[in-house]
């Protein structure tokens, strides 16, 4: 049974590859966490984390997303998109999403629960689109049990403030697409199932 999500693909353009450059120089010790970077081939927007799919129901799955696809394609899509800004999560350290039609935003995450809640999908929390570049993480030994906004936030302020004007290019052919995720001793490693354009 196959572990999947879905996501739009962010290239690794060289704002964003200095970005993270400068990120994993960040020492994050001296607040007891670590950084574990994301690989910039693994760069992407998610639009929905459906876990583990039933084999029997990649192909729904697959159709369901076409249908999705060309449903938002016929009512004007586009989703071009682009890099812009830096923040913190509890964790995720992202480079933030900026769409150049406002309303591509709301037609992504409106279409989300006519199409996967079927499969399961659903999420109760505001879509915030972003790219994680890295996922601090406590240190062992270090006594914090788990990582909190503020003090990662005070701990990256000096790269916050540097990269607060990030800014890439616009992304002129986003893809949606369909990802199978495997977890390895190295971390996750993801392989495209399918792709559909988003503009």
């Amino acid at each position: 049974m196959p572990r999947m999500f879905l996501g739009i693909p962010v290239p690794a353009t060289a704002g964003l590859v200095a970005a993270a450059e400068s990120l994993a120089e960040v020492d994050l010790e001296a607040s007891g966490m670590r950084l574990a970077p994301v690989s910039d081939h693994q760069w992407h927007l998610t639009w929905a984390f459906l876990g583990f799919v039933p084999d029997e129901q990649v192909g729904e799955l697959r159709e369901a997303v076409s249908s999705c696809v060309a449903r938002l394609l016929e009512d004007g899509l586009d989703a071009t998109l682009r890099a812009t800004g830096v923040g913190c999560f509890g964790g995720p350290v992202w480079a933030g999403i900026e769409f150049r039609h406002e309303g591509a935003r709301a037609a992504l995450d409106g279409a989300r629960k006519d199409a996967l809640s079927s499969f399961g999908w659903s999420e109760s929390r505001a879509w915030e689109p972003h790219l994680t570049l890295g996922r601090a993480k406590t240190a062992r030994d270090s006594g914090v049990k788990f990582v909190k906004r503020r003090p990662l936030k005070a701990a990256l302020s000096d790269w916050l403030a540097a990269q607060s004007g990030l800014r890439e290019a616009w992304v002129e052919q986003p893809e949606l697409v369909l990802f199978e995720s495997k977890l390895t001793p190295h971390g996750a490693t993801h392989t495209a199932v399918e792709r559909w354009p988003l503009a």
